[in-house]
Order: structure tokens, then C-alpha cells, then sequence
């Protein structure tokens, strides 16, 4: 079901977390679709369940899944993260803004960058 390319620099349950975010934003995994036990993908991706269970807690901590005991763990419903997503997208944002500003960057040049962008998303 996951299928990644493990890239050395970032740590894997970084990776983990941000493919399991990308298929849920983009609805791919469904509300309420459970996700797959945490050996299944150890194995899959020839990693350690402990890596695994680190990344679903984070995702749990963030609101994207939620879990049942003996049963595994669950997209969440859109409304109780959605919320979460648009303030961390945000602070990110302004960090890379103010990363930008300080290495240079117009704040004309910043606003051409997010309209080109935003015509390469549709």
C-alpha cells in the first residue's frame, strides 16, 4: 500500500508521516478506512515496527488518525483535522517568508513566486 522511496538526510518515520499525510489529504485514504497494522508495513518496507508505531502517534497526535485498541487505527474525519493542517501550513509558511525576506527576496518577488505556483496547482 505504501510505496516509498527511503531517502537518506530525512528520518524515515518523517517520510512515513508525510506519505501517510499526502494519501489522506489527497483522499485517497478515506474517512474512517483503517490503516494497515503496524508490522504490515514494518515489513513491507523492511523497517522497525517501532518506527512505525512512532509514526502513527505522531499522525494521532496530529488529528489524521485516531485508534481503537485490539482493533487498529483509522482515518479521521476531515473536521477533526483540517484545523490542525491550515495552522501548522501556515506557520510553515511564514517561516519560509521570513526565510526568504531575510536572504533577500522581495516581497514582490515573494508574491510572484506564490502566483506562479499557484497557476502550476490549477
Amino acid at each position: 500500500m505504501f510505496t516509498m522511496r527511503l531517502q537518506g538526510g530525512t528520518p524515515i518515520y518523517e517520510q512515513l508521516r508525510e506519505r501517510i499525510t499526502e494519501l489522506i489529504i489527497s483522499g485517497e485514504m478515506k474517512e474512517g478506512e483503517k490503516l494497515p497494522a503496524v508490522r504490515e508495513i514494518a515489513k513491507q518496507l523492511t523497517i522497525n515496527p517501532n518506527t512505525v508505531q512512532k509514526t502513527y502517534a505522531e499522525l494521532e497526535r496530529q488529528g489524521l488518525i485516531y485508534s481503537v485498541p485490539a482493533k487498529g487505527s483509522y482515518v479521521s474525519p476531515r473536521a477533526n483535522y483540517i484545523g490542525a493542517l491550515s495552522r501548522q501550513t501556515s506557520e510553515e509558511f511564514s517561516e519560509a517568508v521570513k526565510t526568504a525576506l531575510s536572504k533577500g527576496l522581495s516581497k514582490e518577488e515573494l508574491v510572484k513566486i506564490i502566483n506562479d505556483v499557484s497557476s502550476e496547482q490549477g
